[in-house]
């Protein structure tokens, strides 16, 4: 084997390794940002699930609250 072949073997593994961590690197950075965007789509549906369905709730549970109260002065107006 002459040295030139050497050299170029050697050369075209360093290439072809750097062109591999290249593509992997792009590779591992595009699953990062999918990442990114699925927990930022997760933070905002948590956000508005949580004020919608608590809002909600607090509200049905006032509401029948005050439902309670108007049939207790219904009650109290029919019996007098």
């Amino acid at each position: 084997m002459s040295p030139e072949l050497i050299t170029a073997v050697i050369t075209g593994g360093i290439g072809a390794f750097t062109g591999l961590s290249r593509a992997l690197n792009n590779f591992n950075k595009k699953i990062d940002r999918r990442f990114e965007r699925i927990e930022d789509d997760y933070d905002s549906l948590y956000d508005s699930m949580t004020k919608e369905y608590v809002l909600k709730e607090d509200f049905r549970r006032e509401i029948e609250s005050v439902h309670t109260k108007l049939d207790r002065i219904l009650d109290h107006l029919l019996s007098n």
